[in-house]
C-alpha cells in the first residue's frame, strides 16, 4: 500500500512539473480597433511575446486578406479597407493557434476631415440641449475614437488578467488533487498499520 501512496504523489508531481511548461507555451492573440487601425499582440501564456508567430487576418468567409509578421514585442498593426467582421489568427508554426474577433461595429468608419470645420460666435443666448441625433457627426467619431483610446488599454490589461487567473486555477486544482490524494494515501496507510 505505501508503494500505491508513493506513486499517487509522484505522478502528482509530475502532473504539476509537465502541466505549466505545456500551458506556458500557448499562444495567446489580443486586438483592439480604433476606427480602422487594428492594433494587437500575440503571446504566450506566461507573457513571453511570439515575435516568431505569423499573423493571419481574413473576413469571415475566411478569405486571407494580408499576412503579418509581428515584432520582438509581439506586437502588430493593420489597417483595415472596410467596416467588417476579421478574424486575427496567430500561428507559431509548431500546431499552436489562437484567434481573436473583431467586428464591424468595432471598425467605425473614420471621420471625413476632408471639409475644415467651421466654429462661429454664438449671437444670441444659449440654445437648448441639443438632441444625440442633432450633434456633428464628426464629433460623435472623435468622442468615440477618444473613449476607444481610454478603454483599449484596460481590455488589454483585463484580457491578461484573466489569462493569469487560468493558470492560477490550472496549478490550484492540480495541488488540490494532489493534496486530497495524499490526504487519501496517508489515512489507508494509518487504516492499514491500525489492523495489523
Amino acid at each position: 500500500m505505501f508503494q500505491a501512496s508513493r506513486y499517487c504523489a509522484l505522478l502528482g508531481c509530475m502532473a504539476v512539473i509537465y502541466a505549466t511548461p505545456s500551458e506556458a507555451h500557448q499562444l495567446k492573440v489580443f486586438a483592439t480597433a480604433i476606427g480602422q487601425e487594428i492594433d494587437g499582440r500575440a503571446y504566450f501564456a506566461n507573457g513571453a511575446a511570439a515575435s516568431g508567430a505569423h499573423i493571419i487576418i481574413s473576413d469571415q468567409a475566411g478569405k486571407q486578406l494580408t499576412q503579418l509578421q509581428p515584432d520582438a514585442a509581439g506586437q502588430f498593426h493593420y489597417h483595415a479597407p472596410a467596416a467588417m467582421d476579421l478574424r486575427i489568427i496567430a500561428d507559431s508554426g509548431d500546431g499552436h493557434r489562437a484567434e481573436w474577433l473583431i467586428t464591424a461595429a468595432e471598425l467605425s468608419a473614420p471621420a471625413d476631415t476632408s471639409s475644415p470645420m467651421v466654429f462661429t460666435a454664438p449671437t444670441a443666448l444659449p440654445t437648448p440641449p441639443v438632441m444625440a441625433n442633432q450633434l456633428d457627426p464628426m464629433l460623435i467619431a472623435a468622442i468615440e475614437e477618444a473613449v476607444a483610446r481610454r478603454i483599449n488599454p484596460l481590455r488589454v490589461e483585463l484580457q491578461h488578467s484573466i489569462e493569469r487567473l487560468r493558470l492560477n486555477d490550472i496549478l490550484a486544482g492540480i495541488g488540490y488533487i494532489v493534496g486530497v490524494t495524499g490526504y487519501f494515501a496517508w489515512w489507508r496507510r494509518r487504516r492499514d498499520t491500525s489492523i495489523k
